[in-house]
C-alpha cells in the first residue's frame, strides 16, 4: 500500500527516481577491551584516521575549485574546524588511554558527551550543530573501518544504473558529502534529521536541489533500490508506488520540467502587469557569490544584502577592509542596479560566534541584544561596518537598510552613526555618496503601528515579514513544535503590512517587502492589491513572481484584496485568496 511521509521541504521541485540509502557508520559498533601494549597501535590508528578525513576534506575543496559558492566553503571550513577541535579528537584519545577501550567505542562516547552539551544550548541555530560534529564523527569511523570513500562507494552504486535517477535518503547529509553526491546524477535529498536551519537545508538551497528533512521513521519504509518521489514544496515523501502511480508522477515531472524551461523565456522581460503598472522584483542575498544567481534570474538589483553572512562561520568578526571589498564586489557586479545592504542582523537564528561567548548568550536571543539594539551597543564595530558600506557606494547606488527598528529613537541614532561614520571617510580622502538613502526594516509590530511618527526618519523602509509574523503572533519561527501556527495570512500580519504600506504611499516614501512572503507566487497577488510595487526574494523565485505579475491586472485587484483584509480568520482569507488567484488566472 502507497505511503506518504512528512518533513520540512526545502526549495520547489519534484523528483522521482531510486532510493540511495546511506547508513550510518555508527551502527552496532562493538566495545573492545585493549591491552597495555595495543594502545599505542590504538592511538595512531585513531590519528591516522583523523588525518585521512583531513586529506579527504582538503581535497574535496580543491577538487571544487571555483565552483561552490562561499557559503558552502564556510560550511566545508566549519567542519575542517570540528576536526581538529581537542574536545572531540584529543578527548577521545584520552579516552582509549584512560578506560582502554577501541577507538571507535572512545569515538563514540565523546560524540554522546559533546552531543549533550549541544542539546542543552537554548539557540536553535547552535543546536543544529550537533549535526556537523556527528557527520564528522561518521567520516572518521569510516576511515577507522577501511571502508572505500564515500564517490567510490556511490560511483560503483549509481554506475550500475546508466539510467541514473537517484534520491539519497540518509540520517544526515555533511557538506563535503553532499558536494561529492550531487556529481552523481542525484535528483535530491531525503534526510531523518535537520530543519530549515541545518546545514543540509542550507546546501541544497545554494545547490538549487529539492531536499526534504526531518522525516521521522524513513528508514522503517524506504529501503534501497525503492522507487520514492519527494515533493519539496509540500515537505512530502511517497512511496510503495504501483505502475500506475509512478505513471501519475512521471507526468507531473515532466510538467514541471517544462514550467522550468517556460520561465526561462520571462528573464527578458519586464516585472510589469496587464495593465501597465511596474513592479520591481529584487534579490535576497547572502554573500557576494550569490549575485551571480540573482543576475542569472534577471533582478531588478538587491534589495537585500544580509551582511551577517560574512561574520559567520569565524573567529573573528570582518575588518572594514574585508567587508568593503565584499560590498563592493556586489555593487559592481549589479553594475548600476540598486543594492542595500542591511547592518548587521546578529542573533536569534543567525549567531555569530565572534560576537559572543558562552556564557553570555541570552535566553531568549530573539527578544535581546540583537540587530540594531547592538549595533548600537558596539560603535566601534558599527562605525566600521557603516565606513564600509560608505566606500562601496563610490561603484554604484547602494542604500543602507537598518534591522528590528522598534521607533524614531534608534533610527536617529541610528543616523547619527551614519555622519560619525562620513566624517571619518571624509578625513582620510576617502570616497562615498553624501546623500546615501538610509532606510527601516519594519518587522517589528511597534514599527507598523506607529509608522507615521518614523517616516520623518527615514528614506525608505524595507517590511521583514519572517520577523513581523513571528513577533505579531507570540511565535518562535525555528520552534517546530509552534511552526504550524506561523500563518503569514493571519489578519493582524496583513493589516500590519497594508497600514505600513499605504502609509509610505501618503508619504511618497518607497516601500518594499523582503521576507519569505514576497517570494511565494500564491501570495504575490495579495500583495499587489494591498499596494506593494517592489518585491525582494530569494533569487530563485524571482520568474515565478514575475509570471503572476504579468498576469495580473493590479487595477481589479485592489477591491477583492480589500475584501480579504476584513475576513477574521487565516483559513477563510486563504480561501478567498485561492478564489481570488483562480479568477485571476482564468481572465489573464
Amino acid at each position: 500500500m502507497a505511503w506518504t511521509l512528512t518533513g520540512v521541504g526545502i526549495g520547489d521541485g519534484l523528483a522521482m527516481g531510486k532510493a540511495w540509502v546511506l547508513a550510518s557508520a555508527r551502527l552496532d559498533l562493538p566495545r573492545r577491551r585493549l591491552e597495555p601494549h595495543q594502545i599505542e597501535p590504538e592511538l595512531k590508528r585513531f590519528q591516522e584516521a583523523v588525518e585521512i578525513v583531513s586529506a579527504e576534506l582538503t581535497a574535496i575543496k580543491l577538487a571544487m575549485g571555483q565552483e561552490p559558492s562561499a557559503e558552502v566553503t564556510a560550511l566545508l571550513e566549519l567542519q575542517s574546524i570540528i576536526l581538529r577541535d581537542p574536545l572531540l579528537v584529543a578527548a577521545t584519545e584520552q579516552r582509549i588511554q584512560n578506560d582502554h577501550c577501541n577507538a571507535e567505542w572512545g569515538l563514540l562516547q565523546q560524540l554522546e558527551a559533546v552531543s549533550a552539551q549541544f542539546d542543552d544550548i537554548d539557540d536553535p541555530y547552535l543546536r543544529e550543530r550537533k549535526a556537523d560534529v556527528q557527520q564528522i564523527v561518521d567520516r572518521i569511523l569510516r576511515a577507522m573501518q577501511g571502508e572505500a570513500g564515500l564517490e567510490e562507494a556511490v560511483r560503483e552504486q549509481t554506475n550500475q544504473d546508466e539510467e541514473g535517477g537517484w534520491i539519497l535518503v540518509a540520517k544526515d547529509i555533511s557538506p563535503a558529502d553532499m558536494l561529492i553526491l550531487r556529481k552523481h546524477r542525484f535528483l535530491g535529498f531525503v534526510t531523518e534529521t535537520g530543519s530549515a536551519t541545518s546545514h543540509t537545508a542550507i546546501l541544497a538551497r545554494s545547490l538549487g536541489l529539492p531536499a526534504v528533512v526531518g522525516v521521522s521513521g524513513l528508514f522503517n519504509q524506504i529501503a534501497q533500490n525503492d522507487i520514492i518521489v519527494l515533493k519539496s514544496k509540500e515537505g512530502s515523501v511517497h512511496g510503495a508506488l504501483n505502475a500506475d502511480d509512478q505513471l501519475v508522477y512521471k507526468h507531473q515531472q515532466l510538467r514541471y520540467a517544462d514550467d522550468l524551461k517556460a520561465l526561462e523565456d520571462l528573464k527578458q522581460l519586464e516585472g510589469c502587469s496587464i495593465d501597465g503598472v511596474s513592479v520591481l522584483l529584487m534579490a535576497n542575498i547572502d554573500l557576494p557569490d550569490d549575485v551571480q544567481i540573482a543576475l542569472d534570474r534577471g533582478c531588478d538589483g538587491i534589495g537585500l544584502f544580509r551582511s551577517e553572512f560574512l561574520f559567520m562561520n569565524r573567529s573573528t568578526v570582518p575588518t572594514e577592509e574585508e567587508q568593503f571589498q565584499a560590498y563592493s564586489a556586489v555593487v559592481r557586479s549589479m553594475a548600476g542596479r540598486p543594492v542595500t545592504i542591511r547592518t548587521l542582523d546578529a542573533g536569534a537564528d543567525k549567531e555569530v560566534s565572534a560576537l559572543h561567548s558562552g556564557h553570555d548568550r541570552p535566553a531568549n536571543p530573539a527578544l535581546a541584544s540583537r540587530a540594531i539594539r547592538y549595533s548600537l551597543q558596539s560603535p566601534d564595530l558599527f562605525l566600521s561596518q557603516l565606513r564600509a558600506m560608505l566606500r562601496a557606494s563610490a561603484f554604484g547606488p547602494v542604500k543602507i537598510l537598518i534591522p528590528m527598528v522598534s521607533g524614531p529613537s534608534e533610527m536617529i541614532s541610528a543616523r547619527e552613526m551614519v555622519q560619525q561614520a562620513m566624517t571619518s571617510l571624509r578625513a582620510k580622502g576617502l570616497a562615498f555618496n553624501a546623500k546615501i538613502n538610509v532606510g527601516a526594516m519594519i518587522e517589528v509590530p511597534s514599527a507598523a503601528i506607529a509608522i507615521d511618527g518614523l517616516i520623518a526618519h527615514i528614506d525608505f523602509a524595507s517590511i521583514g515579514t519572517n520577523d513581523l509574523i513571528q513577533y505579531t503572533l507570540a511565535i518562535d519561527r525555528t520552534d517546530r513544535s509552534v511552526a504550524h501556527l506561523y500563518n503569514p495570512l493571519h489578519p493582524a500580519v496583513l493589516r500590519l503590512i497594508e497600514q505600513t504600506i499605504r502609509s509610505c504611499h501618503r508619504a511618497n516614501l518607497p516601500v518594499s517587502l523582503c521576507g519569505e512572503m514576497a517570494g511565494d507566487a500564491e501570495l504575490t497577488r495579495l500583495l499587489l492589491g494591498l499596494g506593494l510595487r517592489e518585491f525582494s526574494m530569494h533569487a530563485t523565485e524571482i520568474l515565478k513572481v514575475k509570471r503572476v505579475v504579468r498576469n495580473s491586472s493590479v487595477t481589479s485587484l485592489a477591491r477583492g484584496v480589500g475584501r480579504l483584509l476584513k475576513l477574521p480568520d487565516p483559513a477563510l482569507v486563504r480561501a478567498g485568496l485561492s478564489a481570488l488567484n483562480a479568477k485571476a488566472e482564468a481572465v489573464g
